[in-house]
């Protein structure tokens, strides 16, 4: 059991992986509209095999797949790539599948890398709260990813249309409206996510006063994620910078909020130690 968790599971993911990246770059040198059709069903069973392996793997340890910095880093693959297919049942992002799929990937190997076996984690992690506020974090960034990757569609094809290079390229990304509309709804989802998230994790440690100082000053990296989340929701909203600065801003802080996460990860497995 021990080698197909933690060994067999995650080759088998990213072996995947790769060929959808393979497949939907074929896609685009050779636009195929069944094939297409056949490359989304094929995320479907992906998807299906991505939660069976997190099943089985929170069923053995008796707690969600967030005991080490490498599981949440899967788990958040997971919950990007569902984003992605959850957004394709209402529009088709065609090439633009390329990007999320290359987030998933990098994320998989950083949980690789990091190690994905617990032996002795934070006892925090155990309960119940810290499996809702790491589950509702890294949904509110798996969200933001998603408006980073169609704010960097909508640079591309905004690039393309300045050139007017009508193409390939063209033809295979979405509609400008329609990456606007998804990227507002991903970056209002998201930011809601996290405030619930940071809201109920800072009532909870000091209203119980309960996790150890590592615990406490995660909120920091916490707080720093909940304002860049803040300041994008707000550009967006009040449309202070227009659409292609909005789409570039989006993009940098959507980078800048996964540097956050991946600190306040950090400063919960490794902040206690000297």
């Amino acid at each position: 059991m021990t080698l197909l968790l933690y060994t067999l599971f995650p080759c088998l993911m990213l072996v995947v992986f790769g060929g959808l990246f393979s497949l939907w770059m074929m896609l685009y040198h050779r636009p195929d509209e069944h094939l297409e059709k056949l490359a989304v069903r094929f995320g479907w069973i992906t998807l299906g095999v991505f939660a069976a392996w997190l099943l089985i793997l929170s069923i053995a340890q008796r707690q969600l797949p967030i005991l080490t910095a490498g599981q949440i880093s899967v788990f958040l693959a997971f919950l990007v790539w569902m984003d992605q297919l959850l957004v394709e049942r209402r529009i088709s992002q065609r090439f633009l599948t390329v990007l999320p799929i290359i987030i998933v990937t990098v994320l998989l190997l950083t949980g690789i890398a990091t190690g994905l076996r617990h032996t002795t984690a934070p006892v925090e992690l155990h309960s119940p709260w810290s499996a809702v506020h790491i589950v509702l974090s890294t949904a509110g960034v798996a969200m933001l990813f998603g408006s980073g990757v169609y704010g960097a569609g909508a640079i591309l094809l905004r690039r393309v249309l300045i050139r007017k290079q009508f193409g390939r390229l063209f033809s295979a990304l979405p509609s400008m409206d329609d990456m606007h509309r998804l990227r507002a709804l991903a970056v209002y989802h998201g930011w809601l996510l996290i405030t619930i998230s940071f809201a109920s994790s800072t009532l909870f440690m000091f209203i119980q006063r309960a996790g150890t100082p590592s615990f406490f000053s995660h909120l920091h990296e916490m707080f720093a994620l909940w304002l860049a989340a803040t300041l994008l929701a707000l550009s967006e909203n009040r449309n202070w910078l227009g659409d292609q600065r909005q789409a570039k801003l989006t993009v940098a802080l959507t980078a800048l909020m996964f540097l956050l996460l991946a600190g306040s990860v950090t400063q919960i497995f490794f902040g206690g130690q000297s």
